[in-house]
This record gives C-alpha cells, sequence and structure tokens, in this order.
C-alpha cells in the first residue's frame, strides 16, 4: 500500500510525495496567495484535489482503474491521485487532501514520522466536517475518489495504534479529538457541520445572518422548527432551500442520538473488571431514570470523568476506542443538557449557578480541557461558595478566579493545535476557527453564560465595572497592569509593530511578544505571561495593559485609527473611551501617557579607570554603578547569601568598555567614538522629534557596526583567558551565558528587564569574545534604545559592562516576585515557571502561582502550556525543542525550596527598594537542576507609583454614586433580572479624581 514518506522533514514541512508518482513543480515554487486561491479554486473544482482515479499497489505500482488492477500486486486501494497543483501545495509544506487509505500507522505515528502531521492531518479533518467538505467539497461526488470503506478500516487502524502508542495513549485530549475526527463508522461533530453549514448560508443569505448567530452562540433544540420556519416565512426565498431542511436535519441529529445508557450498557459487557463494570451499570441506571437537564449536566460529567480516568484499565485498545466513542456521546449529552438548562437560569439562585458552573467544569474536565491540578483548584473555590452568605468584595474576587477557565482550555486547544493552526492558516484562514468551535462545542459557552450573569449581579452590588465607549461590562476586559494613555488606535493584528516604538500609539497585538517596543498603551489577545520582561517593563513605565476577549475585536477595529483614552484603576477597572478634550486635564494637554520619572546617572560613583576582571564572589551589591552593572552585583551578593546556589561568574567591567569608546572612531582621526556620540546625542536633542526619529535610526547602526567591529587589545585578551581558566576552568569544559549588564537598568525608578542581549551558553574563548562585541553593541538596538531615551538624562553615558556566567542546564526555570502583583501585599509570592532554560521570562506560557506565605495555600492562575523550551547544547548555544504539558510543572519539594528563600529574604538579604527609597518586593530569576533550586539573579520589583496613586485611576475604583446594598451577598438568592445596557454615553469625568 503506498505510504507517505515523512522521514527526514523538518518540523511543519511535509516531503510527501507518493511513490511512483512524477514531480511537475516548477522552478519558481508558489508564493501563499498563489497557494490560497488553489486552495479555493478545488472547493468548486469538479475533481477537486485529485486529477484522475488509479489503482495503488502494495509493490508500489500505481495503476488504470480498471477491475481487479492489484490482484497480482499484492493487493491494493483504488483512489483519486493528486494534480500537479495538489502536489505543489504538499511540496510547500502543507499536507493537504490526505487520503486515510494510503496511511498505515507508522507513518503518522512512528518513531520516523514528523510529530507535526497528526495535528494537522486532525486539523483537515476538522475542515472538512465544518467547510462542507473543504477541497473534497466536489470530489466526493467524483465516483472512485474516496472509498469510505477503506477511509474507515485505515482510520480504526490508526486509532488502534493511537490507543496503544506509549506516548499519545497518556494525552487524553488528543485521543477523544482524533476519535472525534477520524471516520471509524461514528459520524464527526455534527455540531461543527452544523456551525459550518449555517456559516455557509448566512454568507450566501445575509438574512440568515442573525439565525447563524444565534446558533453559534445559544444553539439549543427548538433551532431545527427556527430554520424551517425562516425558509417559510413570507418574503424569505432562499435560493436553495435543500441546503436549510439538510441543517434541520442535522440539528434534530444531534438532539436524538443514540441515548448514553444504551452505549453505557454495550461497554459494561466488554470490560473485564468487575469494579469498573459495576461503576458503569450504576451510571447507566441513573441516567436511564432520564433525570432532569441539572442532573443529566452533573451526571454527564460523571461518566466522561470516569471514562478519562479509567480509560486505560478497561481493556485493550478496541475496547478503549469504544469507550471514547461513548464519551463522545456523553459529550454531546452534556452539550444539550446545559442548553436546556439555560432556559431557567433566569428563575436560579446564586448558589445554582454556582453549582451548574462546577458540573461544567467537571464536564470541562472529562472532555480533556482541564487537568486534574485545574479542576482542583476550582473546586476549592466553588466550596468556599458552598455558604450562605459571603463578604461582597471576596464573593467577586472568586467569581473573576471562576473566568479563568475560558483561558485555560483555548491554551490547552492552542498547545495542541496552535502550530498546524498557524501553518495552515497561511493557506486557508479558517483554520483559525477550529480552537472557538471546539470551545463553543461544550459546556464552556454555558459556564460563560452563567459567569457572566453572577458578573453582571456582582457589579450590580458593587458598583464597579468596566467601561467600553460608554457600555458598561462586566467580562471581556482583563486588566494586568494599571496607568492612563491616550493616543492613535492600531487595531491590524497583523501590522509590523514600530521597532522604536510609539509612545503616542495605543496598540492591539495578538500576544504580548518579548520584543514589544515601547508603546503608550497595550490591547492583548494573548497576554503572554505577569512577568515576562515586557510585563515588567511595563508596570514599571506604568504603560496600561488590557487582555481584550474575541467577543470585543470588532468593535475595537472598529475605531482603527481613531484617538483613544485607555483607562485601567488599581482595582481593576477598565475605561476604553474615545478621545476628547474632556480628557485633557488628566494629560497635561499632552498626548502622551503619563511616564515614568528621569533618569539620571551617578556619574560620580561610576569607576571607568578599572580594567581588571572581577569574580562575582568578590562582588556586592553595592558594586552596581560602580565597576559593574546591578546583574554582577547582585549575583555576587546571592552567592555571598546564598553561597552553593549561584554559579561562578566573571565580569568585564566598565571600564574595559569606556576604553573601546576612546579609541578613534576612524582610524588616524582625533576624535574618540565617545566623544562623535556625545556630540550626535546633543545635536538631536536641538531638532524637532521629527527630524531626530529620522536621525536615530543611522546613528544606532553606525555604534553598533562600529562596536561589532572591535577586539580586545591582546594583553587584555590574555588576562581574560587566565581568569575564565581560574574562574570556570580548562576551555571546553563549560558554557557561560554572556549578558550585557548595563548601568541603567534595574535602577530604583527604572528595571530595563529583558532589553539588552543576552548570548546563551557560549563555549570556547574566541566565541566568548564574538559574544562580547553583540552584548556591547546591544544597548544601541532601536528598541533597548526607544525604551530608554525619554527616560534619561544624558544619554552618552551608558556603559556597559559584561557577566560571563556558568551555564546552569536547568530543567525548568523561571521568575519569582516576593507579592501580590495586583496588590504589592508581601505576605503572597507570585511565581511563573516553565520546562527549559530561560521559562517565565520571555513571555511563554507558564505555570502561573500565587502562594499565600501565612497558610502555605497555593492557587492556581494558568498551566504551563508552552509548545517549546530552551535546552543547552554541549557543544554551545541552545536549541528549541517540543515541551510536555504538564498537570502541573513545580513539585512540592520545588515549591518548599522558593518558600523557604522568600522566607529568608527580608533577614539574609535585605535591600531592595523604589525610586523613593522605600522597601520593595524581589524579582528573582530562578531555576532547578534535579531539583536543586538555582539562582540567576535578583532586582527590586517594581511599579509605576504614579500610575497607582493618580487620583483620576483612584476614583475609578471608589465612585461616588456606587451604591451597595448590602456587603455580604445572599448565596440563597435568585438575582434580579439585569436592565439593559445603554450604549453610547459616554462616562462622567469625576472631578474629585482631576489633578491638582
Amino acid at each position: 500500500m503506498r505510504r507517505f514518506l515523512l522521514l527526514g522533514c523538518a518540523l511543519q514541512m511535509f516531503c510527501m510525495a507518493p511513490p511512483g508518482v512524477a514531480e511537475t513543480t516548477p522552478p519558481d515554487a508558489p508564493d501563499t496567495a498563489q497557494l490560497r486561491a488553489w486552495i479555493v479554486e478545488m472547493k468548486s473544482r469538479e475533481r477537486g484535489p485529485f486529477q484522475h482515479i488509479r489503482w495503488f499497489c502494495r509493490d508500489g505500482s500505481i495503476l488504470e482503474p480498471v477491475p481487479y488492477a492489484c490482484q497480482e500486486h499484492g493487493g491494493g486501494v483504488q483512489h483519486g491521485e493528486w494534480s500537479a497543483r495538489t502536489r505543489q501545495i504538499r511540496d510547500a509544506g502543507y499536507p493537504v487532501a490526505n487520503i486515510l487509505a494510503d496511511l498505515l500507522p507508522a507513518d503518522v505515528l512512528g518513531a520516523d514520522a514528523d510529530p507535526a502531521f497528526f495535528s494537522m492531518l486532525l486539523l483537515e479533518k476538522f475542515l472538512i466536517a465544518f467547510d462542507d467538505g473543504w477541497v473534497f467539497r466536489r470530489a466526493r461526488s467524483y465516483r472512485g475518489a474516496l472509498q469510505e470503506y477503506d477511509e474507515q478500516e485505515s482510520a480504526n487502524r490508526i486509532l488502534l495504534a493511537l490507543l496503544a502508542h506509549p506516548q499519545y495513549s497518556r494525552q487524553f485530549f488528543l485521543l477523544r479529538e482524533a476519535v472525534r475526527l477520524l471516520p471509524h463508522g461514528i459520524p464527526v461533530s455534527t455540531m461543527t457541520q452544523i456551525r459550518g453549514l449555517s456559516t455557509q448560508l448566512a454568507e450566501r443569505d445575509p438574512g440568515f445572518a442573525r439565525l447563524r448567530d444565534k446558533i453559534h452562540v445559544a444553539p439549543d433544540g427548538e433551532d431545527a422548527q427556527r430554520v424551517l420556519a425562516y425558509v417559510q416565512a413570507a418574503g424569505s426565498t432562499p435560493e436553495e432551500p435543500a441546503d436549510y431542511e439538510r441543517l434541520a436535519a442535522m440539528i434534530d441529529n444531534a438532539y436524538t442520538r443514540k441515548p448514553l445508557p444504551a452505549l453505557l450498557s454495550r461497554l459494561e459487557r466488554r470490560v473485564g473488571k468487575a469494579p469498573l463494570a459495576g461503576k458503569l451499570h450504576g451510571l447507566q441506571a441513573d441516567l436511564a431514570a432520564m433525570p432532569a437537564p441539572a442532573d443529566q449536566l452533573r451526571l454527564a460529567g460523571d461518566v466522561l470523568i470516569f471514562l478519562r480516568e479509567y480509560l486505560p484499565e478497561l481493556g485493550a485498545p478496541a475496547v478503549q476506542l469504544q469507550a471514547l466513542d461513548t464519551s463522545l456521546a456523553a459529550g454531546m449529552l452534556a452539550f444539550t443538557s446545559s442548553r436546556a438548562l439555560l432556559e431557567s437560569l433566569s428563575g436560579a439562585s446564586r448558589s445554582e449557578r454556582l453549582a451548574w458552573m462546577h458540573w461544567s467544569a467537571r464536564v470541562l474536565y472529562g472532555l480533556g480541557l482541564l487537568t486534574r491540578y485545574e479542576l482542583e483548584q476550582l473546586t476549592r473555590s466553588f466550596g468556599w461558595l458552598q455558604q450562605p452568605s459571603v463578604g461582597l468584595s471576596a464573593y467577586r474576587q472568586e467569581l473573576r478566579y471562576l473566568g479563568l477557565p475560558a483561558s485555560w482550555t483555548e491554551r490547552r486547544l492552542t498547545y495542541h493545535f496552535g502550530d498546524a493552526i498557524a501553518r495552515l492558516r497561511q493557506i486557508e484562514p479558517l483554520a483559525d476557527l477550529y480552537v472557538p468551535d471546539r470551545l463553543r462545542s461544550t459546556p464552556l459557552l454555558f459556564y460563560a453564560n452563567v459567569l457572566d450573569s453572577l458578573l453582571e449581579d456582582a457589579a450590580r452590588l458593587d458598583a464597579v465595572q468596566h467601561s467600553l465607549l460608554g457600555r458598561p461590562l462586566q467580562s471581556g476586559l482583563r486588566p494586568l497592569n494599571p496607568g492612563i494613555a491616550r493616543g492613535t488606535l492600531h487595531s491590524d493584528t497583523g501590522a509590523a509593530l514600530p521597532v522604536a516604538g510609539d509612545r503616542s500609539g495605543i496598540w492591539l497585538v495578538p500576544e504580548t511578544t518579548p520584543e514589544l517596543p515601547p508603546v503608550a498603551g497595550i490591547l492583548t489577545l494573548g497576554e503572554g505571561n505577569a512577568l515576562s520582561h515586557v510585563q515588567l517593563l511595563a508596570r514599571n513605565l506604568g504603560i496600561p495593559n488590557v487582555v481584550v476577549s474575541e467577543g470585543l475585536v470588532d468593535s475595537l477595529r472598529a475605531l482603527h485609527g481613531e484617538r483613544i483614552m485607555l483607562a485601567v484603576s488599581p482595582g481593576g477597572r477598565v475605561w476604553l473611551e474615545r478621545d476628547g478634550p474632556q480628557w485633557d486635564a488628566f494629560f497635561d494637554g499632552t498626548p502622551e501617557s503619563p511616564r515614568a520619572a528621569m533618569l539620571r546617572v551617578n556619574l560620580e560613583k561610576l569607576d571607568l579607570s578599572y580594567r581588571g576582571f572581577l569574580p562575582t564572589r568578590e562582588l556586592r551589591a553595592d558594586d552596581s554603578g560602580r565597576r559593574v552593572g546591578p546583574k554582577a552585583a547582585q549575583v555576587g551578593e546571592l552567592m555571598h547569601r546564598f553561597p552553593g546556589m549561584v554559579s561562578p561568574g566573571l565580569t568585564i567591567p566598565f571600564g574595559v568598555y569606556r576604553s573601546v569608546l576612546d579609541r578613534p572612531r576612524i582610524e588616524g582621526q582625533p576624535e574618540s567614538m565617545f566623544d562623535w556620540m556625545a556630540a550626535r546625542y546633543a545635536e538631536m536633542a536641538q531638532v524637532e522629534e521629527g527630524t531626530r526619529a529620522e536621525m536615530l535610526p543611522g546613528f544606532l547602526a553606525d555604534v553598533r557596526d562600529w562596536l561589532a567591529g572591535q577586539s580586545l587589545a591582546p594583553e587584555v585578551r590574555a588576562a581574560l583567558r587566565r581568569s575564565m581558566q581560574e574562574t570556570f576552568g580548562d576551555e571546553g569544559s563549560y558554557g557561560v551565558f554572556v549578558r550585557s549588564d548595563t548601568n541603567v537598568e534595574d535602577l530604583p525608578g527604572f528595571t530595563g528587564a529583558g532589553l539588552n542581549r543576552t548570548v546563551p551558553n557560549v563555549v570556547g574563548f574566541d566565541a566568548v569574545l564574538d559574544a562580547v562585541r553583540e552584548v556591547w553593541a546591544s544597548p544601541f538596538s532601536e528598541r533597548a534604545f526607544a525604551w530608554r531615551q525619554g527616560l534619561m538624562d544624558r544619554p552618552e553615558h551608558v556603559y556597559a559592562s559584561v557577566l560571563l556566567h556558568q551555564s546552569v542546564a536547568a530543567e525548568k526555570s523561571g521568575v519569582m516576585v516576593t507579592a501580590d502583583l495586583d496588590t504589592g501585599d508581601t505576605r503572597f509570592l507570585t511565581i511563573v515557571t516553565n520546562y527549559g532554560v530561560g521559562g517565565g521570562v520571555e513571555g511563554q506560557a507558564g505555570e502561573t502561582l500565587r502562594i499565600y506565605l501565612p497558610t502555605g495555600q497555593t492557587r492556581l492562575f494558568s498551566s504551563a502550556t508552552a509548545r517549546r523550551m530552551r535546552v543547552l547544547n554541549r557543544t554551545g548555544g541552545s536549541s528549541i525543542v517540543p515541551a510536555p504539558a504538564p498537570d502541573h510543572l513545580l513539585q512540592p519539594g520545588e515549591l518548599a525550596q522558593l518558600v523557604e528563600l522568600a522566607g529568608a529574604l527580608p533577614d539574609v538579604y535585605p535591600g531592595m527598594v523604589d525610586a523613593t527609597g522605600a522597601p520593595a518586593p524581589a524579582d528573582i530569576e530562578f531555576g532547578f537542576e534535579d531539583g536543586r533550586l538555582r539562582l540567576f539573579q535578583i532586582r527590586p520589583f517594581l511599579r509605576n507609583t504614579e500610575a497607582l496613586q493618580n487620583l483620576f485611576l483612584a476614583r475609578m475604583d471608589r465612585p461616588e454614586d456606587a451604591t451597595r446594598p448590602a456587603d455580604t451577598v445572599d448565596l440563597a438568592e435568585v438575582p434580579p433580572q439585569a436592565a439593559q445596557d445603554t450604549e453610547g454615553e459616554a462616562p462622567d469625568v469625576p472631578e474629585q479624581g482631576r489633578p491638582e
């Protein structure tokens, strides 16, 4: 049988040419726009992705479609043969038009198979279900192109191999999704087909759009009658009524499938273990009693959890496959019962609504979309709310926490399918609909509706809510950093951010990237993590940062190019309004957002005369800004305070860097590089901002190029080699991180986190010298300079020392702040961790924990779902490899070490202060090597006090007209019906919030 050859292909590049098929790739490969056009054409082409029908024999022969053609060739299968364009698309790295009959399990799951192919295969099956056949749309009626029996037979083999595979058998969600999408005798998701067909009808018939939206957002069993009524309504004349009737039949089928009790009974007969069979019998009996929708939802969750947790023990792969088919039916029951339950929402008490949400969360765990640890954290929160009454403030806090499953489930889906979506969207934008479709096919939609009703009720009680263009909101805007800004909204998420920044722009970006330049405000669709370098910079400089839900993106894009005002209060309230003169008082008439205090270099402290090399063991914290930067000084202090936890380091001081700048800029001419730079700074300070912006890129490029061409004098190189030998040992036996360490970072008023270059795991002396030149040049990147330039009084006095810090091959790494990020409460720890080296600092989707020190209670805010991690290579450098997504990352013993460290800091390591000299929490970069805590860096954790103390922002949290009927919330009470939102009214500007 013909097989797709996946051997030796790069990640997401699929060199699949069927044996015996000649390649016809033209000299100039088509671009993605051309490939996208071919995909569109295939949907309407009679033969779709095929050129004709052929027999594909097991010995590799490809024969004409005559009866029994493969009989003398070991057998084979008959189906369509790819067209030349289909092969070109596949050669370009997009494995489309897959034919399951051609695939052996080893082609998908074997050791030599590309792991990216499996998720691409499943994503294509989603597109086929969602988009009415996708590229196979018309080819389905091309006789002989696809043989359903062969497709199902191959799918069964792949699924059984998947269940027996040691790697995939532990990935429950991926297992269940494969069973849902691969056609093995069970139809693919009816709900996906319903949403896809309703979308197509609305595109052809705009009048159907409102009903399409209803089917997508709030589906129920009555939608079939609504579709038929639409067709029959006066004035409604759809061109193809048969498609509407087909949609109605599909909806009926979704809500009248084979009863779950019957499927449980069949499974019970195949399970050999008596205790498990007995549990299945009990679940079957409970469901057979035809309980009310609330009980159906609860019991569906029980079934799903049982099938997930006991799947490996139920029997052979064939029995497990039947169990997963039963899980699909239980998932459909959970979905339909939740939709029925929503009809009684208005009469439900707060405690009843919370119980429904808890049962829905259990369903999400049973579907594989939540981890056991995530469910335990939610269950603890729901358990705390099982009281007659609770305090209003704590109630609102818990409801906000209960909103996290939306991002958790989305991150879990993105972990499994993010790479495939990112690749396939280049030629098929519908790939982006996979994640929304899966989330809307679960009770998460019901969970969100119920939560919104409680948030709306809590906001009414507390009289504090968000405002978007004058419209009050209880959800959809999640603040990360407080601050206030005004500027032009850039809402094209595909547009490139300006390298040098845009301090008068507010940008909507797909995610907070490590290379984000300075802007006035940030609206993001993916926050990364709260302790990434960019988030630390934003907090430090008072740049408001808000996570925006997908549902509000269209509203924001409608404002593209307009000036807006964005305000985020310390208490978490968000106002996003059109800009106007009513806001002038809060900006002193200037267009930019408030800025942090001016950075002033302490020239008296600087010692530029020292030209030796300093081991970090000889440094202390007060050496920062003298001969070396704060990184090296703090590493030295850490080595002194916490012996054995910090690897050795060696520093190249400011003086060596200044000695290089004192060289002639041009050989043979008297002007030094330093004098030339000072003159250019002075010149730029005298010109208008627009002219300065034009001059700056060329100036910075000249400085970088000059530094890249400099080398240490021979005697200095020899001294450095000797010092490295004494500090680290024989050359080649170790690696070092070569880190920029300037005199204008980690200052009381400015963190500078992540602005300058770090070259990881450099091995060999010559490679270290090359890395040093990179590091010297890095403060003059446009991004690094843009973050600093408005904050410095004398920018020519930026000096770079270099820290050579011995590499530690940490299995896990992250960042810990000794405070609650939102409140600054030092009774808490906030910890972000990921697998590999450098985890948590570059915005990855890390595990985020908050620990309450008096009790040791840990609360999870996000799980580690980064798809990649960085590992160190023995020969130097690092590699990016796939990362696991564990139930929880930090183990109890590792958490205990971090808690012990935090407890010791106030006594063992005093001296963390903010811009005012007041004590500040510590921001610590750490790792774990063989379970042992290693420390890499410590700095003060700085927040912008101007933003936190701004009277207007504080006033947002305490509106004068706030009326609180009660300080406690009666959970047995049925909330009153919510009034309609008033749209378009601008919020009142409180007089008490105006600056003096």
